[in-house]
């Protein structure tokens, strides 16, 4: 997997976490209810550092994300901004996009999402997945045409995973596991390794980052490997608040380093449903 065609899916996962939202009080061994917070947010995304011999040297740019909760699920849409500078070749702008809509019982997700290097278009994808109720499903992509993977049982879509991590933090879980499907690119499902770091809490007057949360980091291994080496493509430390909200994080490559940081944030109202 090259750095660009996955940094689509860095910020995903993480990003996936900035959606969930979960009561601050009461903690136990019992975990609190998980909802997902309405609401959109500007990451800044800068290059922390390389080891010697990276033939990347620098990644700078933005990264604007919504959520919106509807009756039946969640909308998202994220757009990302990155300058590339590499050792022996030009420089690269890419503009990235994502959108998706994954229903709230976590059985199906639908995805797409394009992406431009210096102007010209150089992927696009598109498609659907479903899972059983016994868990085991298919992602079929419609753009590029006959791509498919089997989805294994227990493989989990974006949301699904993140209130999981929530609901194992809340209950002071240290370890967790999943198969996730995120549909950002054509690389099919990949396996994410979790370890939960302590709770902390912050004061401050803005609503949406007042909060507990947890540092958490990440690993994420890929399904389709064919060297048989137990090696993550890139792992991933963020503050993840139990609103859902991320403040920071960075991301560790091979050979470099890359920090995400929020600099805005406001809620969205949710869609007005007939129960509620």
């Amino acid at each position: 997997m090259t750095v660009m065609s996955s940094q689509t899916r860095i910020f995903l996962v993480a990003l996936w976490a900035v959606t969930v939202g979960a009561a601050c009080s009461g903690l136990s061994g019992t975990a609190n209810a998980v909802d997902l917070v309405s609401h959109k947010a500007v990451y800044d995304i800068r290059m922390t550092s390389a080891k010697t011999g990276s033939q990347v040297l620098d990644v700078r740019g933005k990264m604007l994300f919504m959520i919106k909760k509807t009756c039946d699920g969640w909308i998202t849409d994220h757009k990302f901004s990155l300058n590339y500078e590499f050792a022996g070749s030009p420089p690269s702008q890419v503009e990235s996009k994502f959108a998706s809509f994954e229903n709230r019982d976590g059985k199906s997700l639908n995805f797409s999402s394009g992406r431009m290097t210096n102007g010209e278009t150089d992927q696009e994808l598109r498609g659907v997945a479903n899972l059983s109720p016994a868990g085991l499903g298919l992602a079929k992509y419609t753009l590029p045409d006959q791509l498919k993977f089997k989805l294994a049982e227990a493989t989990l879509f974006p949301a699904a995973h993140t209130i999981k991590l929530i609901e194992a933090a809340q209950r002071k879980q240290k370890i967790v596991t999943a198969t996730v499907f995120d549909g950002s690119d054509d690389k099919g499902p990949v396996d994410i390794n979790a370890i939960i770091g302590r709770q902390t809490c912050t004061d401050t007057t803005n609503s949406l980052l007042g909060a507990c949360g947890w540092s958490i980091r990440l690993a994420v291994f890929p399904k389709q490997s064919n060297d048989g080496q137990d090696i993550s493509d890139y792992e991933m430390t963020m503050k993840l608040l139990d609103n859902g909200v991320v403040e920071n994080m960075n991301v560790d490559y091979q050979n470099f380093s890359v920090s995400q940081k929020l600099v805005a944030i406001e809620p969205l109202k949710d869609e007005k449903c007939g129960a509620e």
